[in-house]
């Protein structure tokens, strides 16, 4: 008698899990699903339940095996840094000073000399 029932029980849970299963696929509510399956949702929910406690269908969570943590050594790679060119400072006639960045552009540099010796500065 023990081994009818446990294999009633068995095909009991399969085909709760294969329902379960149909539910996590519909995205609807357990009470939705419930009604459309035709069962109460309070057994659907009973299943769900049981189901992911034994690790099978409708599970949520299904924990992977353990493994060891590994831990790995990351090196940044550093691209290598450029001297920045050297700047100069020009003396205008009016004894002012423009000190100029390594790196500048020319034709602003003309211009703005330009604007201050007209500017009489």
């Amino acid at each position: 008698m023990a081994e009818r029932t446990r294999g009633r029980g068995s095909r009991a849970a399969a085909k709760w899990a294969r329902r379960v299963e149909r539910l996590k696929r519909s995205g609807l509510s357990i009470r939705r699903f419930a009604a459309r399956e035709g069962v109460a949702a309070g057994s659907l929910s009973s299943w769900k339940w049981k189901l992911a406690q034994r690790g099978g269908a409708g599970s949520r969570v299904r924990l992977k095996q353990e493994r060891p943590l590994r831990f790995v050594e990351l090196k940044m790679a550093v691209a290598p840094q450029t001297p920045a060119a050297p700047g100069f400072e020009v003396v205008l006639g009016s004894g002012r000073r423009v000190r100029i960045p390594g790196g500048f552009d020319a034709a602003e540099l003309t211009r703005l000399v330009g604007v201050l010796e007209e500017s009489g500065s």
